[in-house]
């Protein structure tokens, strides 16, 4: 007897599929809305738990970070301060500049040179920035320290990454050069404010000659 073809769908597929799930029903306008309005709400909590997830993230990355550098700067320590001069020397930073991160003056600097011995609190914070120059040198490729600590942070303010290091800021400074952090980030947490303060009232335009010029900046009124 000659086979018989199933007329049943599912059998000729082999699809374990109900009759139920064979027909598909049209859902209303309210429906759609409702589920996508569920989705929306599913996506916001997610973005802002890992919001808060890549905060905690980086708070504790700073304080690792925070600590590492004094662990190292601790170990530096033990060196002789005209060593750790030298270095810094080498590394290309004006004596002012080794004066303004110590937080002593100049004089103080010279002094040491000629063989003074500095206080505890003064030899660890010369050793400090021996232990962010080699970190930014050997761990974030940074060649040339002195100069790219020179570089203002963001453009049109004069904030550079020395300024962050005078004020106790080395782990940013590190953060920066490592691209965990943007300066701009940086600059938000350290000076709140700083883009009204440093805001240029002109601009900079190329005039019909060719040339650049500077004229009043005209902003929109709100």
């Amino acid at each position: 007897m000659a086979d018989r073809i199933p007329s049943d769908a599912t059998l000729i597929t082999g699809a374990a599929t109900t009759s139920a799930e064979q027909v598909s029903r049209t859902r209303t306008i309210d429906e759609v809305v409702a589920e996508a309005g569920q989705l929306r709400s599913r996506s916001r909590l997610l973005g802002e738990d890992v919001a808060e997830t890549n905060r905690q993230v980086s708070e504790v990355h700073h304080r690792v970070l925070a600590e590492q550098l004094d662990v190292k700067a601790r170990g530096i320590a033990k060196r002789s301060v005209g060593e750790m001069l030298s270095e810094l020397s080498d590394a290309g930073f004006a004596w002012r500049d080794i004066a303004s991160l110590s937080g002593v003056s100049v004089p103080a600097v010279r002094r040491w040179r000629q063989g003074e011995a500095p206080t505890g609190p003064n030899r660890l914070a010369i050793a400090s920035i021996v232990a962010l120059v080699e970190t930014l040198r050997d761990d974030h490729l940074v060649a040339d320290v002195a100069s790219w600590m020179e570089v203002p942070l963001v453009p049109d303010a004069p904030m550079t990454a020395i300024d962050l290091a005078v004020a106790g800021c080395a782990a940013e400074v590190v953060e920066i050069a490592a691209s965990h952090s943007t300066a701009e980030d940086v600059l938000d947490r350290w000076q709140p404010g700083w883009r009204e303060r440093y805001r240029s009232e002109h601009e900079v335009f190329v005039a019909p000659d060719g040339e650049l010029g500077t004229r009043p900046l005209t902003r929109e009124r709100p």
